[in-house]
C-alpha cells in the first residue's frame, strides 16, 4: 500500500497546509530543514522516528502516519508494542509521546549499539552526569590538508553518540563531527581516521577550525592579523607543510567558509 503514496507530495501539503516555513516545519519534528527538503524532494524516505514524530503532532497522512504501524510484520509490531510499554513505565504520561518519538528516532539511526550495564533501553540522563552521551551529526565529507571535498555546504550522513563532556560546555545542538583525511595536523595530535568534534557557533577568533577554501573542506589553524587585514592558514605539520596560505580580508569574503571551531577529537592511534 505504501508504495502507491506520493509520500514527497503529501510531506509537501501539509506543510503547506500550516503555513511554515520548511526549517520551522522540520524544527517541528526534529530534523534539519535539509533533510526536510529531501524528504519533499523525494530524494529520501523519513525513517520511523519522523512519521511516529508526525503522528505525534497531530500531521496525520493518511495511509502511511495512520497505517504505518499495522503495515509491519507482526514480529516486528510486537517488539515495537513491547519496547512502548518499557518507556510507557518509566517516562511521566506528558512525556509520553515525545520520549517514543526520541526512542523509535534513536534506535533507527544504528546498526549496531550497546550499553555497558546491558540495558535494552537508553537511559535518561542529565548534563550534570559524567557518563552523559548525546548524539551528534557525523557529517559525510572528510576534511583534510590535501584536495579536500568540493562542497561548501557540509551534509548530514549519520548520527554517532559522544560524551558530553567532550563538547566542552558546548550546546549539543551547535556540535558536529567530520572525519579527518591527512597528515597536516599530526603536530598537535590529529590523524587520518580520526573524527573531530566542532562547534558551528564559534566561528571567530584564532584557532583550529573546520572550513571550506574555494569549496574544499578542511581542518586548519587560523591566525587573524587584524591590523594587517589579513588570515593566515595554517597546516600543524612543519615538516611536510611549513608555508602557510595568507588571504586577505577581501578573497576571504569570497572563498573562505568557516564551519566551526574543533573542539577536541576522538582518535584511534595510528602505529
Amino acid at each position: 500500500m505504501r508504495e502507491n503514496i506520493d509520500i514527497a507530495k503529501k510531506l509537501s501539503e501539509i506543510r503547506l497546509k500550516t503555513g511554515k516555513s520548511q526549517a520551522d516545519f522540520a524544527g517541528e519534528v526534529g530534523i534539519p530543514q535539509t533533510t526536510w527538503s529531501g524528504y519533499e524532494r523525494g530524494q529520501t524516505t523519513p525513517k520511523m522516528g519522523v512519521l511516529w514524530a508526525l503522528a505525534a503532532k497531530g500531521y496525520v497522512i493518511e495511509g502511511l502516519t495512520s497505517n504505518f504501524i499495522d503495515d509491519m510484520p507482526v514480529e516486528a509490531r510486537k517488539e515495537i508494542e513491547e519496547k512502548t510499554q518499557i518507556i510507557r513505565a518509566a517516562f511521566p504520561e506528558d512525556m509520553l509521546l515525545e520520549s517514543i518519538r526520541q526512542y523509535v528516532e534513536y534506535v533507527s539511526k544504528f546498526d549496531f549499539f550497546k550499553f555497558s550495564d546491558n540495558k535494552p533501553l537508553a537511559i535518561p540522563s542529565n548534563e550534570d552526569d559524567y557518563h552523559a552521551m548525546v548524539l551528534l551529526p557525523l557529517y559525510s565529507q572528510k576534511a583534510s590538508a590535501g584536495p579536500g571535498q568540493e562542497l561548501t555546504q557540509l551534509e548530514e550522513s549519520k548520527y554517532m553518540p559522544v560524551l558530553l563532556r567532550l563538547l566542552r560546555g558546548a550546546q549539543p545542538k551547535d556540535c558536529g563531527l567530520i572525519t579527518v583525511r591527512g597528515d597536516s595536523m599530526t603536530d598537535i595530535g590529529l590523524f587520518d581516521d580520526d573524527i573531530a568534534i566542532f562547534d558551528k557557533s564559534r566561528i571567530e577568533g584564532d584557532g583550529i577550525y573546520v572550513i571550506s577554501v574555494a569549496s574544499e573542506v578542511r581542518i586548519k589553524r587560523l591566525e587573524y592579523k587584524i591590523f594587517d587585514k589579513k588570515i593566515i592558514i595554517k597546516s600543524e605539520n612543519a615538516k611536510r607543510y611549513p608555508d602557510p596560505e595568507i588571504i586577505s580580508y577581501e578573497q576571504a569574503e569570497e572563498m573562505l567558509q568557516i564551519h566551526g571551531k574543533v573542539l577536541g577529537w576522538i582518535h584511534g592511534h595510528p602505529y
